[in-house]
């Protein structure tokens, strides 16, 4: 039988040599390992830096002279715009490049928006238009002039009327058909202040304001229009009471949660059954507007009573009504918005943007004739800007030295 001679030295040697190479390649990719984590952290620094620094300067790459645009609004509507006035509405994939345009004569038109659809409506008027990506989809003529109109997602329109000693408050399906008509008197149920339908158009919502000497009243009620569709008469599964107290305001979260907004508190209800409140929010400062992202809720309060940490105080919070923000802030405003996860503020000439975090991101008067919008545009920190007599383009910059070479002019 064969035996098997081994060299223990030589096989000694090996055995380091090769814990020796192991040990490099453990080293090798310890150190590449690192090298992206490094780079990783950079990254995530520098789009920190670039979300959540402030621009000092800003250049006007594109710039169009108008005829007065202080009746024409924008608003953003399917990955573009819809740009509406007295006279018309039409609708933008590119800014100022209209896909279709409807002329309107209407007194006092405006929009709400419930994704695909838009509703222009004029107030004091007697027609309402409905609106998608394609063009028109129908008209609504009513009775009686127009107080207050949403949409649902599904199309479904909700109307407040003026009628003569009474008021309507009625839907209408998307093919036209009157869903609900629901007479209001003040000496009965009150005046409707306003009203929301929910996204899938099977819940609406109505504030009454109801007056009796020198006391108030308002009532959130609630209807079921799903089984209004199957019964003679509405379906009201429940409603709650505020002495002394305006709600003015409701907004659909989703189809389950319902939000009032009143003088100085929030409520947000749970309407997957029975109503019930299911959160308040309440401030101590008045509320002196109020703005609804996509994401977000959001408040601008009465700082006065400590002016030296701001004029106003900003809140946000989410659409569960958990607070994200509450920061102290130095502006001029005359309208407020959120864009995307930008706020953006605006008065005269004079516009302060703010991302979600509570950072400015840009404060400046710009140059132009009195801003009347502020829209954000594909590319970083870029925005159409409306002003009366002229729409840019502008970018806001940390620094200003070669701006001038842009088309446009820099602002120092």
């Amino acid at each position: 039988m064969a035996k098997n001679i081994y060299n223990f030295e030589i096989f000694t040697n090996k055995k380091d040599q090769l814990r020796k190479i192991h040990k490099k390649q453990r080293q090798k990719e310890w150190a590449k390992r690192i090298f992206i984590i490094v780079i990783i952290l950079f990254a995530v620094l520098i789009l920190y830096m670039l979300n959540n620094s402030r621009c000092e300067y800003y250049i006007y790459k594109e710039e169009t002279q108008t005829e007065n645009n202080d009746n024409v609004k924008y608003e953003t509507f399917a990955n573009g715009y819809i740009k509406y006035g007295q006279n018309g509405i039409e609708y933008q994939r590119s800014f100022d490049v209209a896909e279709w345009n409807i002329p309107v004569s209407f007194q006092n038109p405006f929009l709400v928006k419930a994704e695909p659809y838009v509703l222009l409506a004029d107030k004091g008027g007697n027609t309402l238009m409905l609106f998608d990506v394609n063009g028109k989809v129908r008209d609504f003529t009513v009775r009686y002039p127009v107080v207050q109109a949403s949409v649902s997602e599904q199309g479904t329109v909700e109307v407040i009327l003026q009628g003569e000693g009474s008021n309507f408050i009625q839907v209408y399906d998307i093919e036209g058909n009157l869903v609900s008509d629901m007479r209001s008197s003040v000496d009965e149920t009150g005046y409707p202040l306003t009203a929301a339908i929910s996204p899938d158009g099977t819940k609406l919502v109505v504030s009454y304001l109801a007056i009796d000497g020198m006391s108030s009243k308002t009532t959130v009620a609630f209807y079921d229009l799903s089984r209004q569709l199957q019964t003679d008469g509405v379906s009201l599964t429940g409603g709650f009471d505020y002495e002394d107290f305006l709600i003015a305001r409701l907004h659909f979260v989703d189809n389950n949660t319902m939000v009032a907004f009143g003088e100085s508190a929030t409520y947000y209800y749970n309407i997957s059954g029975e109503p019930e409140v299911k959160k308040e929010v309440t401030f101590e400062q008045s509320i002196e507007s109020i703005f609804i992202g996509e994401d977000y809720i959001g408040y601008v309060l009465d700082n006065s009573e400590n002016p030296d940490e701001g004029r106003y105080r900003i809140c946000l919070y989410n659409k569960s009504g958990s607070k994200k923000l509450d920061t102290d802030l130095d502006m001029n405003y005359d309208s407020i918005e959120m864009r995307g996860n930008e706020i953006i503020a605006v008065q005269n000439n004079e516009c302060t943007i703010l991302n979600a975090g509570g950072k400015i991101l840009f404060q400046e008067e710009l140059d132009g004739n009195a801003i009347e919008e502020i829209l954000p545009v594909r590319g970083w920190r870029t925005y159409q800007v409306v002003f009366q007599d002229k729409i840019v383009k502008m970018q806001l910059r940390f620094w200003g030295s070669g701006a001038e070479n842009e088309q446009g002019e820099s602002q120092e």
